[in-house]
């Protein structure tokens, strides 16, 4: 069944002159879903916004008029070199352990850093690299542990928190900021592992929570994730909680807790060709009704949802130059139109383009510069 708002976004982007791949964003729905979270989350819980499935500064400031923030949570050098020139105070826990050497370029380049970000740690041999880092630098760095709390992938294991607690402590340009426990597995189990590996990961969070020093209520204690924000309350053991994607929400977050959010971002890109009865390849004496159109661009990690009908061509397969979509042969699209695809993350994908055009009641009203990866 065509979708009434997929042919209206088409219409408006066409009209406004999109003649190359772009990402969109609705506001009205953007923001629907920010009051969605903030009716979700506790609001005694602080509530952090994942930089890298946001990845524009203005998206993100637009959310944060809606959302009060602790800050981000920032996963690459070039990203968090940008975010850290462009804003003043902005408390940013890196997701995931960057390299040393990428941590001394970025207290190179941005002199507050050692102040505003809080370095994650997932190993004693990745700790002692930080912290001949910081005696070299002779800066005081924030630092938090990365704790596998059940998900496996690397981290802390909660015994090893307490020593390495006190080897940050004792540091005399080292102090300790907190931990996170990411347990994305957790949405993705069948309904009795679930229960069993919930218990598990907050007993490990707790375990690990209760190794640091007894200053604890003021450090980043941080978990969570889109699929899984709104399960945590203020009296468990974490004090924050981090999500992003959801407020956009790509196919990927498609799930039982997130029904009452929508999607609300779209790659965008015009149709070059429209090609009804397209002969298959070889075969060109058998008749086809069907209608091949060709995207300016492709191989996105995307999939088609306009023009009605179409997808992926398994004859033609997946290309970058000019990818080729099949559906109906009553196809009313023609060259120039703007197909849509809903992207499966947004990580990755909402800054592949470079900008992000925003639009609301039917017309763009920001064209929005993106961040790096």
């Amino acid at each position: 069944m065509s979708d009434p708002y997929l042919a209206q976004l088409s219409d408006t982007l066409r009209r406004h002159g999109v003649d190359q791949p772009v990402t969109v964003v609705d506001l009205d729905r953007l923001e629907a879903n920010c009051a969605t979270a903030l009716a979700a989350a506790d609001p005694d819980l602080n509530w952090r916004l994942v930089a890298k499935s946001l990845p524009c500064l203005p998206l993100l400031d637009h959310i944060r008029r809606l959302i009060p923030t602790s800050g981000l949570m920032t996963f690459s050098e070039p990203m968090l070199t940008a975010l850290l020139k462009a804003e003043p105070g902005t408390d940013h826990l890196i997701g995931k352990p960057l390299p040393v050497s990428s941590a001394a370029r970025i207290l190179a380049a941005c002199t507050d850093a050692a102040d505003r970000v809080q370095w994650l740690i997932d190993t004693p041999e990745r700790l002692q690299e930080y912290l001949v880092l910081a005696e070299d630098s002779k800066s005081l760095l924030r630092i938090s542990f990365e704790v596998d709390i059940g998900l496996h992938r690397g981290g802390m294991k909660t015994l090893q928190v307490a020593e390495a607690a006190r080897a940050v402590t004792a540091h005399p340009h080292a102090r300790l900021s907190g931990l996170m426990g990411y347990e994305a597995h957790l949405p993705k189990l069948p309904g009795i592992l679930k229960s069993r590996a919930s218990r598990s990961c907050a007993e490990a969070y707790r375990r690990a929570t209760d190794a640091l020093p007894e200053t604890n209520s003021q450090l980043c204690l941080n978990t969570g994730g889109s699929l899984t924000f709104q399960s945590y309350k203020a009296a468990g053991s974490a004090n924050e909680i981090a999500f992003g994607s959801v407020l956009v929400k790509p196919s990927d977050f498609d799930h039982a807790s997130t029904q009452n959010f929508g999607p609300a971002a779209y790659l965008a890109t015009p149709i070059l060709k429209v090609m009804p009865g397209n002969a298959l390849p070889g075969l060109d004496f058998l008749p086809r009704r069907k209608t091949d159109i060709a995207i300016f661009g492709g191989y996105y990690m995307a999939d088609p949802v306009y023009p009605d009908g179409f997808a992926y061509s398994s004859v033609f397969g997946r290309s970058t130059n000019q990818e080729v979509w099949t559906g109906p042969m009553s196809t009313s699209a023609q060259p120039g139109d703007i197909a849509l695809l809903r992207p499966r993350q947004s990580e990755a994908v909402l800054n592949q383009f470079g900008t992000l055009l925003a639009v609301r009641d039917k017309q763009v009203v920001h064209e929005w510069p993106c961040l790096p990866n």
